[in-house]
């Protein structure tokens, strides 16, 4: 069964690779859709030296996390317009760990390098032109244990694989993060006793020699969230470490690393704290260009005048200068049980409540509410519903609701509300429909 199985994957993956590798278009009929595609004669052999493989004792070993997680897979490695063909494998006698790229020869696939290794896993595989040849250097991430991590950077001119640097890391991206047109390598290594969390980057120079820089990154790290890439206010690009640990007022901090005046620089950490202070919190939101303006900005949860006994916030969204000069881009209110966000008008900051009304079945409701200047009432002027349930098609199209969104099985409604007079908010309908979004879990990571 198990025999069978393994045939079954690799026919499915040399389907996919003679698809993407024909860049055809294929014109279905009717009888097609009952017969299984034809294989061309190349990636039978291929598939016939993959095979050969597996009888020698080897099974598929593909990388366990990273972009690229696939068996088999597709890269152009030497910049001749040819896709080269890298397979991932394990002997399991040995537990030896090997990366075979295949190249394509008169017609045929034949071996063009062997990578070996030893741990239990491949954890990454990267593909990155470091120096602005045209041809690819491969980054490797070793699993060596459950908390060791070890990356080798191979490269690969003339399919001879040569190992040029290595480091033990957490996390490791590919990035642009000094302006030259060419890819970089960064890595966050986690604190130890003896030595503090660090970014460290690693970048080629034109004759092909590696320099590294590495910079302290926030004391109080325990494990790394995320590292997100883009740009600081100025376009400088920058590298946005996201990290959980225990800091004096909060527990999740971000840490923004860049190049100024020609030094790897985190760009916030204070000396005097050894932590990036601007940016701790307690609301596990994540670093992102969340209105599209090609800038990444830094939630930072801000608490709200409550009508009730609950707690509720906006997330302010500062963006950064190269010095570390933040500025105020946008505030949103997230409902992450509710699955949406909506960009609050400028004219809302400071004046506007929220509060949580779910007394109808199948509608779960957040209500806004505006704070007078001249008594503190407040005045209830737009509620948004999310509406769920058998009913929810016939909820939608109550008198005053306008759409939204819809999701699933979910619809996204709202209303305004009546109001006094002298409430001079920005309120349109136009507005709150563009300004109104669905939470995509995978950014936000699932939590709040």
């Amino acid at each position: 069964m198990k025999e069978r199985k393994s045939k079954l994957l690799l026919l499915v993956l040399i389907v996919a690779a003679s698809m993407l590798l024909s860049g055809c278009v294929l014109r279905m009929r009717a009888d097609d859709l009952y017969r299984l595609p034809e294989l061309s004669q190349d990636y039978l052999r291929l598939q016939g030296h993959i095979n050969t493989i597996h009888n020698e004792g080897a099974e598929f070993s593909p990388p366990i996390s990273g972009p690229n997680r696939q068996s088999v897979q597709l890269k152009d490695l030497n910049g001749d317009g040819i896709n080269e063909v890298i397979a991932f494998f394990r002997i399991p006698s040995d537990s030896t760990l090997k990366i075979i790229v295949f190249e394509m020869v008169d017609g045929d696939y034949s071996v063009a390098e062997v990578i070996n290794g030893a741990g239990t896993a491949i954890e990454s595989i990267r593909y990155a032109d470091m120096d602005g040849d045209g041809v690819m250097e491969i980054i490797v991430g070793w699993q060596l244990g459950d908390a060791l991590k070890h990356m080798e950077i191979y490269s690969i001119i003339d399919f001879n694989a040569v190992r040029i640097q290595s480091a033990e890391y957490e996390y490791i991206t590919v990035f642009d993060i000094n302006s030259d047109s060419n890819s970089d390598i960064i890595i966050v290594r986690l604190p130890t006793i003896e030595n503090a969390a660090v970014a460290q980057v690693f970048f080629m120079t034109a004759d092909r020699e590696i320099n590294t820089s590495q910079v302290n990154l926030s004391a109080g790290i325990e494990t790394i969230s995320r590292i997100v890439t883009g740009s600081l206010i100025n376009g400088f690009p920058a590298v946005f470490i996201e990290s959980e640990g225990s800091f004096y007022n909060g527990s999740f901090v971000t840490d923004i690393c860049t190049f100024r005046n020609g030094e790897f620089t985190n760009i916030l950490l204070r000396e005097s704290s050894g932590v990036s202070d601007s940016t701790i919190r307690q609301r596990r939101i994540h670093s992102a260009d969340i209105n599209g303006d090609g800038i990444v900005k830094v939630p930072i949860p801000r608490r709200l005048i409550s009508q009730t006994e609950t707690t509720y916030y906006v997330m302010d969204w500062f963006s950064f200068n190269n010095n570390g000069a933040a500025r105020l881009a946008l505030t949103t209110y997230h409902n992450p049980t509710d699955e949406w966000f909506l960009v609050l008008p400028l004219d809302w900051r400071d004046r506007v409540s929220v509060r949580r009304e779910d007394a109808v079945a199948g509608e779960r409701t957040v209500v806004f509410s505006y704070i007078s200047d001249e008594d503190g009432a407040f005045y209830d002027f737009m509620s948004i519903h999310r509406l769920t349930g058998d009913m929810r098609e016939a909820r939608s199209r109550l008198p005053g609701r306008v759409w939204l969104a819809s999701e699933g099985a979910s619809i996204y409604v709202f209303e305004l509300l009546e109001t006094p007079d002298s409430i001079d908010l920005t309120i349109d309908e136009q507005i709150i429909r563009e300004n109104f979004q669905l939470i995509f879990f995978d950014w936000l990571s699932g939590t709040l």
